[in-house]
């Protein structure tokens, strides 16, 4: 399994390595995205959180699993959220390199709507 955290810092991985992760039962991918994105494309399965709401929603991801906070257009978004993960506990975090870009590019599937 990759490394976690080291000193406050967040471990960046490839789509490739999230999907081993997702597959192994390991991690959960989290989509920090507005609604607006959220509704035009997302992973089918990835628990979404909007940054905006993720301090008051922290009670419904699950300490124990492996966070991958992904899928924002630069990156600000889902380093932040993962920034505000560790600073509530969480210790297994990781950012998704690319987001939803790479995750495109990878050939993997989006879907739309709700």
């Amino acid at each position: 399994m990759l490394e976690t955290i080291t000193d406050g810092k967040i471990e960046e991985i490839t789509v490739e390595e999230a999907i081993n992760m997702i597959k192994s039962g390991d991690a959960v991918l989290l989509d920090v995205r507005t609604p607006e994105e959220y509704y035009a494309e997302h992973v089918e399965r990835a628990k979404w959180i909007p940054l905006d709401e993720l301090p008051e929603r922290l009670e419904e991801l699950d300490r124990e699993k492996a966070i991958l906070a992904c899928f924002c257009r630069s990156g600000y978004r889902s380093s932040h959220a993962c920034h505000i993960l560790q600073k509530n506990g969480f210790k297994k975090l990781y950012n998704v390199r690319g987001g939803i870009i790479a995750w495109k590019e990878a050939g993997f599937k989006t879907v739309s709507g709700p």
